[in-house]
């Protein structure tokens, strides 16, 4: 009798862990970046195999242009489209949507990345946040050094933006200047499987897209250049300190 409940209490548990596996994840962040005076929702959704980010503007600097400390100039253009950036992952590739600045206008693109290298650093730290007992990580991406804290309670290699190959789902991410932050807010499960790719841009490659970016630097100190007395001469920063991507190594 008692081999006869043992099993039927395996069998609901397995039933249970499989139901719970084949949900969609949704997990909402804070997501702040403090050098841009940006708030934005992210909203990822996760299946077994693929995942998707979304960010929404909750406030947002305008365009602004500054000199630092050590007179560099910086300045920051912000596209006026309401549908917000796009992020689609798999193991092998991210397919995102953003835009490039050309002919004085920002333009929606849709580009295919590969999957980067990512070279995480376990480490045996523990804390609980929430309800979620978590462990550290440690990470050097795209010119910022990044503390994560991720809990194995919810086992998925997906999180949020482009991050990837994490043993469980990243509840923390903080840049070690604390100037970049998501914060995991709020999590659901959902019967549906509706992850699909960006589609609503031009479609272009990683390297055209890079390219572009380094290009907006270049077109706007052309245009400086023609407000400047005879004889000025100004140095720009073109590795932008602000930007989640400092780089594209």
């Amino acid at each position: 009798m008692n081999k006869i409940i043992i099993i039927c209490v395996f069998t609901a548990l397995s039933k249970f862990c499989y139901s719970q596996n084949n949900k969609q994840i949704i997990a909402t962040y804070d997501f702040i970046n403090k050098n841009e005076n940006k708030i934005e929702i992210v909203n990822l959704y996760i299946e077994s195999t693929k995942a998707y980010s979304e960010f929404l503007k909750i406030k947002s600097s305008k365009d602004t242009l500054y000199a630092d400390e050590f007179e560099d100039i910086h300045f920051k253009k912000e596209p006026n489209d309401t549908i917000g950036k796009q992020y689609f992952l798999t193991n092998k590739n991210i397919i995102f949507r953003d835009h490039i600045y050309t002919e004085n206008n920002f333009v929606p693109v849709i580009v295919n990345e590969n999957m980067p290298n990512y070279n995480w650093k376990l480490e045996s730290d523990t804390i609980k946040i929430g309800n979620y007992l978590c462990n550290k990580a440690k990470l050097e991406f795209r010119g910022r050094n990044y503390n994560f804290w991720y809990t194995t309670e919810i086992t998925t290699q997906f999180g949020p933006w482009k991050f990837f190959g994490l043993p469980g789902l990243i509840v923390k991410i903080e840049s070690e200047d604390k100037t970049i932050q998501f914060q995991l807010v709020k999590l659901e499960y959902s019967n549906k499987k509706n992850i699909s790719k960006p589609h609503l841009g031009k479609q272009i490659a990683f390297k055209e897209y890079v390219t572009f970016q380094e290009k907006i630097t270049d077109d706007f100190i052309e245009k400086l250049k023609t407000k400047l007395p005879r004889g000025a001469s100004i140095k720009v920063n073109k590795v932008d300190p602000t930007s989640i991507e400092k780089n594209y190594d």
